[in-house]
C-alpha cells in the first residue's frame, strides 16, 4: 500500500531529524502539558470549565507558532540548508498570525462537518490537510491556503486518510493506556508525569511530517515548475532504502490527476 511506504519514510525523517523537532516543539509542549497536570491535579472541580478555556486559548495561541517553526524546518532540510531550532522559530513566528486565521477557519469547517455526523467532517479534514503547509511555505492567506488545498488534495485524498488514520490509532494506542494508568493513581507525582506526557505528545509530530510528506509529493506532481525537492540529498531526508523518491508517481493516481490541475501553473495567488 504507497500510504505505507510513505510512513515509513515519515518514520526515518522524523527519527533523523528528532532531535531539532524536539527543541523547537518540547518548551512549548513542557509548558501546556505543566499547567494541564498542574490544574488536574491540584485544582478544584468547581473551576475545570474556568481552567480548560484558559488551556484551550493558550493552546490555540501558541500552536500555530511552534508548528509553523516545524514546517519551516522540514522545508529547510528538503531545500539541503537545514536551520537551527532558533531559526526556524524566527522565521515561524512570521507565519504565526496567517497560521492561527488557517487553524481557526479549518477548525471551523471540521466542527461544521462533525455536526453532521463523522464522515463529512472527517472529509473535510483531509481535503484540508495540506492548509498549513501552503500557508507556511507558499506564503499564501488563510483563505488562499484552504481553496488550495482542497484542489491539491483531489487525487490524494485516500492516501492521506489511509497514512493518517493508521498513525492516529498507533499513536492513541501508546497514549490513552499511560494517560488512563496515570489518572487512576491516587498518589500522582507531578514530576514523573510531565515529562512522560509532554513525550508522548511530541509523537504527534509524526503525523505533521507524514501529511507535509504527500504534500512534498503533491508539489512535485502537480507543480513540477516549483518543486520542494530534486536533490539526491534531499530525497535522501525521507527515504533512505526505499525505491519512491519525491520526484517518483504514484502508480495509482488517476491518470487525469497532473492535467487536470497543472494548467493553473501552481503560481502564488
Amino acid at each position: 500500500m504507497l500510504s505505507l511506504t510513505y510512513i515509513q519514510q515519515s518514520i526515518f525523517f522524523f527519527r533523523q531529524h528528532l532531535g531539532t523537532i524536539a527543541k523547537i516543539q518540547l518548551p512549548f509542549l513542557i509548558a501546556i502539558n505543566g499547567l494541564a497536570q498542574w490544574f488536574d491535579i491540584y485544582s478544584d472541580d468547581e473551576q475545570i470549565a474556568q481552567q480548560f478555556a484558559v488551556l484551550s486559548i493558550l493552546n490555540l495561541t501558541i500552536l500555530p507558532l511552534y508548528w509553523s517553526a516545524t514546517i519551516v524546518y522540514m522545508q529547510s532540510v528538503l531545500e539541503d540548508r537545514p536551520l537551527s531550532a532558533f531559526q526556524s522559530l524566527v522565521v515561524g513566528m512570521s507565519r504565526w498570525r496567517t497560521l492561527l486565521l488557517t487553524f481557526l477557519l479549518t477548525g471551523c469547517a471540521v466542527f461544521g462537518g462533525l455536526m453532521f455526523l463523522i464522515v463529512p467532517g472527517i472529509f473535510i479534514g483531509v481535503r484540508l490537510a495540506f492548509a498549513d503547509y501552503i500557508c507556511v511555505v507558499e506564503k499564501k492567506s488563510a483563505l488562499q491556503s484552504l481553496k488550495q488545498s482542497w484542489q491539491d488534495t483531489d487525487d490524494y485524498f485516500w492516501p492521506l486518510l489511509q497514512g493518517l488514520a493508521i498513525l492516529y490509532i498507533a499513536i492513541e494506542l501508546i497514549n490513552y493506556p499511560v494517560v488512563s494508568f496515570f489518572q487512576s493513581m491516587e498518589d500522582r507525582q507531578f514530576i514523573v508525569e510531565l515529562p512522560i506526557l509532554a513525550a508522548l505528545d511530541l509523537l504527534s509530530a509524526l503525523i505533521t511530517v507524514f501529511a507535509f510528506r504527500m504534500y512534498c509529493v503533491m508539489r512535485d506532481e502537480i507543480r513540477p515548475a516549483k518543486p520542494i525537492a530534486r536533490s539526491t540529498a534531499q530525497a535522501d531526508n525521507y527515504s533512505e532504502h526505499n525505491n519512491t523518491t519525491p520526484n517518483s508517481k504514484s502508480t495509482d493516481k488517476p491518470d487525469n490527476s497532473i492535467d487536470s490541475d497543472s494548467s493553473d501553473g501552481g503560481g502564488d495567488d
